[in-house]
């Protein structure tokens, strides 16, 4: 079941929101450390989401978004928060027009708990 979210304000209300940021900074970061070399060396495009070309960037963008997603909820498992990084995985790709049903049977009555911090 989730976990029910400290008071804001208190101790341990700070110590989930460090906890959160290392997540979603260790997600970030691992998923760049593994995207770039799967483009570059996989797929042979060179390049940088900054520079280009337009070929690197949508490559990287295709294949990092649900990389990051499955890396989420695979670190905030670790972290023991798997219900909550679950939640916010599946919204994130409904927003690319997913209905989140297709993922998650049971995300409308977990959103009803899912507070934003």
């Amino acid at each position: 079941a989730h976990k029910e979210i400290p008071p804001r304000g208190t101790l341990k209300w700070y110590g989930e929101m460090v906890l959160i940021c290392t997540v979603f900074a260790i997600t970030g970061t691992s998923t760049m450390v593994l995207v770039r070399p799967a483009v570059s060396e996989g797929l042979g495009l060179r390049g940088s989401l900054k520079d280009g070309p337009w070929s690197y960037r949508i490559c990287s963008l295709v294949i990092m978004t649900p990389l990051y997603s499955a890396m989420l909820v695979l670190v905030g498992t670790v972290f023991g928060r798997h219900f909550y990084f679950r939640h916010f995985a599946v919204k994130m790709f409904s927003r690319f027009g997913i209905p989140p049903e297709l993922m998650d049977k049971s995300f409308h009555e977990t959103a009803k708990h899912f507070r934003k911090y």
